[in-house]
């Protein structure tokens, strides 16, 4: 059922990803991510910045991007995503809700609040609350 513009989404329809889940998705990105940066700077220091914007990128978008249906690798491997608060609906293609979610993961010493909030009653970082997201299982 595609929501309209005046339904009400109810975020019960969906199950709550677990922190562990969340956890290992972030685990299986990051370790995506290190592999290649590690390799071209190993090829050549030089590309040491080049290497680190893309990581950069890459975190920034990785729930939007439309590979894999807007997962991230540790997304589809844990079968978790995101979805928007208001719709239900996966944010692939929101780039600006994704880099909205990254924000708070890269606020020195805020990341580890952050990253400890998925205890939380409700389960969102602070990223998933300014951005109006939810990770679900998928």
């Amino acid at each position: 059922m595609e929501p309209t513009p005046y339904s009400s989404f109810s975020p019960s329809t969906f199950v709550k990803a677990t922190p562990g889940q969340r956890f290992v998705a972030l685990l299986i990105d990051v370790i995506v991510v290190a592999i290649p940066v590690a390799l071209l700077v190993a090829i050549s220091p030089g590309l040491r910045v080049l290497a680190q914007l893309l990581a950069i990128v890459y975190m920034a978008t990785r729930d939007t991007l439309p590979y894999f249906n807007g997962q991230s690798f540790g997304k589809k491997a844990m079968n978790i995503k995101v979805v928007s608060g208001v719709t239900g609906t996966g944010i692939m293609g929101d780039y600006g809700a994704g880099v909205i979610r990254y924000i708070s993961q890269i606020i020195p010493l805020f990341n580890i609040v952050d990253a400890l909030m998925v205890f939380s009653s409700d389960g969102k970082r602070f990223g998933d609350k300014w951005a109006k997201t939810t990770v679900v299982k998928a």
